[in-house]
């Protein structure tokens, strides 16, 4: 009796220390030019990416969940070295001891009007190193947004949208960016960052 109950401990114990994953396999079209490792190394300041495989025209990775790295991630950060995923397959993993993911959310109001400020905003935030996920909305003109703390923060990422052109919460954008934008981009300013 004594045994079972330990038993039963033991696995209910070690059951828990199981994350669900995700595991995405890709199959990948690449310059000539593009090493194995070159796309090892894209995803290297990921820490809660495990398990990278690029064989061939292959690539394997375990994610901590579809939220945090959804496929349209994976794609743009390999797209920094112009690989492009063809074909994706989905399946769970189970890994044991599998790290706390490490990604941070955020949301800010960011000022624009129309399908070229999203883009922009989007790719502006996109470009910051250690911005994982960023997703503006035009009716409610809030930018959401996943990134690494380690490698960068909510105030740098403001900073950056500012620079080319878009006014946020507490960053406010320089005159001549806020001139430069397409005409129908040019929003009504705030007189002043709102926090």
């Amino acid at each position: 009796m004594r045994i079972s109950i330990l038993l039963s401990l033991f696995v209910i114990l070690g059951l828990s220390g199981l994350n669900a994953q995700i595991q995405y396999t890709l199959q990948l079209e690449r310059p000539a030019s593009v090493s194995d490792e070159d796309i090892k190394a894209l995803f290297s300041e990921y820490t809660d990416i495990r398990n990278v495989q690029v064989g061939g025209n292959r690539l394997s990775l375990t994610v901590p969940d579809k939220d945090d790295y959804p496929i349209l991630t994976i794609r743009e950060i390999l797209a920094q070295k112009e690989v492009a995923a063809t074909d994706v397959q989905t399946q769970p993993a189970r890994a044991y001891g599998a790290k706390k993911k490490s990604l941070e959310s955020a949301q800010f109001k960011v000022y624009g009007n129309c399908g070229m400020c999203k883009d922009r905003i989007e790719r502006g935030a996109r470009s910051v190193k250690g911005v994982v996920m960023a997703n503006w909305s035009i009716e409610t003109q809030l930018l959401t947004l996943k990134y690494l703390p380690g490698k960068t923060s909510e105030e740098a990422i403001q900073k950056a949208i500012a620079a080319i052109g878009h006014d946020t919460d507490t960053a406010r954008a320089s005159d001549e960016s806020y001139e430069n934008l397409h005409g129908c981009c040019k929003y009504d300013r705030p007189t002043s960052p709102t926090k």
